[in-house]
């Protein structure tokens, strides 16, 4: 039975959503070769990938997501997955300047907690504050909880 562009998005949200890594990967693989120009096709082969621990496969496909994105949500959530990715690899030079890319164009507080994270990684105490301090301006009890994880 051959599923329609509706039917992958459905059933690949929902793998994602059981942690069902493994369906939900082959489902994504089988969806983005059906319709390569999908956004949402590769945004849930990167997700699904990254989960996986397939993290080159997962900024591969992120990028790929991203650069199919007409919308800033969209490439924010593309950022986002990538980000994470270089990241779980050590990547951190690559994650945050891919991060301040979109913080230019789009920040929310997913975001600014990356570029936390990455200031932390890449030792620049001065620069983790400054991405604190905006992620306290966009929800304060996310901040205080990196706070109390990282710098007590």
């Amino acid at each position: 039975m051959e599923l329609r562009k509706s039917g992958y998005i459905v059933q690949s949200a929902a793998y994602l959503r059981n942690k069902d890594y493994e369906k939900a990967y082959n489902l994504a693989k089988e969806f983005a070769a059906k319709f390569p120009d999908e956004v949402v096709a590769h945004y849930f082969l990167s997700a699904s990938a990254f989960w996986l621990k397939k993290y080159d496969e997962a900024i591969l496909e992120g990028s790929r997501a991203f650069n199919k994105s007409t919308s800033d949500d969209d490439m924010l959530r593309c950022t986002i997955i990538t980000a994470s990715a270089y990241y779980e690899l050590k990547k951190y030079e690559k994650g945050f300047q891919l991060l301040e890319i979109m913080e230019k164009r789009k920040t929310n507080e997913n975001l600014e907690r990356l570029l936390f994270l990455f200031s932390m990684a890449r030792n620049n105490g001065k620069e983790a504050a400054v991405h604190l301090n905006e992620l306290y301006r966009l929800n304060q009890q996310a901040a205080e909880e990196m706070i109390a994880k990282y710098l007590k």
